[in-house]
């Protein structure tokens, strides 16, 4: 309370004493205030999301807290949710695959080179005649080990993976130039992926990660995505995690190399298994609406707002995004927030869809009706979301041996999910609070310059983009 508070509240108590206080010597007491009545909080349902079916996807889309106190300033977020149709008993589509696997000299030590052999050989033997399968590897330049075929002889293709040796460089752009050639050389219709293997960092050739996203996002209008798998802990995961979002694929970080086998297994099968290609998430804000971020994502600045690529989705898939904006809160009543327009490619038919919904909220004086409009849903995205940027500022505060910051980092997270929880407990939620716990606790032990500390980092940075995602 402010000093001059203070006294007003003083001196008006003085005068009301000497006023009540002659008139009690001979005056009757006062009636008794009567007791107020409580007033009912508002029965307030949030809206449900605006929804939308584009294709074989549904759209959802909500603001985590729908009514805004009017001049309250506070940002509110958008949440969307992307789910592709779940498909059963269809015919498997033709894949067309391409491994892109480094060979640089430090792919020999800690026995990746060993396991990334079994794993490809491990993936020829699922592919099957209608599929093509092809071979690049990379180190001072890049070479075509398996051009592109039908798989229709396993054994042979397996002999050749086994015989491949390492050292040399790591020229990433030929690699990845290669093998877009190779995905695009049969004419007939499939998946077209190219999956990256490397352990290291571009260091021949052209090497900056702009060029290299650009690269690997070059061909999505024609079908073809990149993954990328990210091996050992001495690797360039911000660049890795780059490609695979400009290419539309898959990002993943491997600290045990053995199980490379079952990472491509589960992408055999979701590749097999794709109902939409190309898909690309755009959002036209409202005139006076203001975009903070996109947790978890790059965002493009399209003609009428902005764009994100989300690139395949396949069967049964959902994608969740969340965007920090401000809206204006000066005039009560409906206010207009955003247009969010989903479209894609039909993996199985060719034809492109597309879809908009509308995204409104109302402006409102009573603080109980903005609290009664909170999504439930949406808040726990948004927190989640939240929470991912959070984790991945821990991790690269980590790299630079600020563990201070880092815990600190972790505290905060914890105490937005420990918010959510006292609002709406969810059993999800608790159990995130034990991880981060946990993953607080493993980056206490460790030493940020040690195996164990680069590992901790990758699996965070990795974990930080689920969280906003999923």
């Amino acid at each position: 309370m402010q000093r001059w508070h203070l006294t007003l509240g003083l001196a008006a108590t003085a005068v009301a004493a000497a006023v009540v206080i002659p008139d009690l010597r001979g005056a009757k007491a006062p009636p008794p205030t009567p007791t107020p009545v409580p007033q009912p909080v508002p029965d307030v349902v949030p809206p449900s999301p605006a929804t939308l079916t584009a294709g074989r996807l549904h759209v959802e889309a909500a603001l985590d807290q729908s009514a805004l106190l009017q001049g309250s300033g506070e940002d509110r977020f958008v949440v969307i949710e992307v789910g592709a149709e779940a498909v059963e008993g269809v015919a498997r589509r033709p894949v067309h695959l391409s491994v892109v696997m480094d060979t640089s000299g430090s792919m020999a030590g800690q026995g990746k080179m060993t396991h990334a052999r079994a794993a490809a050989k491990e993936l020829v033997g699922l592919l099957g005649p209608e599929d093509t399968f092809s071979l690049v590897t990379f180190d001072d330049q890049a070479a075509v080990r398996l051009p592109a075929r039908p798989v229709t002889d396993i054994p042979t293709l397996q002999r050749r993976i086994q015989g491949i040796q390492t050292g040399g460089g790591t020229n990433l752009y030929d690699g990845v130039a290669s093998g877009l050639g190779e995905v695009m050389s049969d004419p007939r219709q499939g998946v077209r992926r190219v999956v990256v293997l490397s352990d290291g960092k571009a260091n021949i050739g052209v090497t900056d990660a702009p060029t290299l996203r650009r690269q690997a996002g070059s061909m999505v209008a024609e079908g073809v995505t990149i993954s990328a798998i990210g091996l050992g802990v001495d690797y360039n995961e911000d660049l890795l995690a780059a490609m695979a979002d400009a290419g539309g694929g898959a990002y993943r970080f491997v600290d045990s190399p053995g199980t490379l086998t079952a990472m491509f297994t589960e992408e055999l099968q979701q590749l097999s298994s794709v109902v939409a290609r190309q898909t690309e998430l755009k959002l036209d804000l409202a005139d006076g609406v203001v975009l903070h971020e996109v947790y978890g994502y790059d965002i493009t600045r399209a003609q009428d707002g902005y764009s994100v690529l989300l690139g395949d989705l396949y069967s049964g898939e959902t994608r969740k995004l969340v965007a920090r904006v401000s809206v204006p809160d000066g005039a009560m009543g409906a206010v207009q927030v955003a247009d969010v327009e989903v479209a894609h490619v039909d993996a199985d038919a060719g034809t492109p869809h597309a879809a908009s919904v509308a995204v409104a909220g109302t402006v409102t004086k009573d603080t109980r009706v903005a609290r009664a409009s909170v999504d439930k849903d949406a808040y726990k995205q948004a927190t989640r979301a939240r929470v991912g940027t959070i984790v991945d500022s821990a991790a690269r505060n980590y790299a630079k041996g600020d563990v201070a910051a880092n815990q600190a980092d972790y505290d905060r997270a914890l105490q937005l999910v420990e918010k959510y929880n006292a609002d709406f407990e969810d059993d999800d939620m608790l159990a995130s609070m034990g991880y981060l716990e946990s993953e607080q606790k493993a980056f206490r032990a460790a030493k940020p310059a040690s195996a164990a500390g680069k590992a901790q980092v990758k699996k965070a940075k990795e974990e930080a983009r689920d969280y906003s995602r999923r």
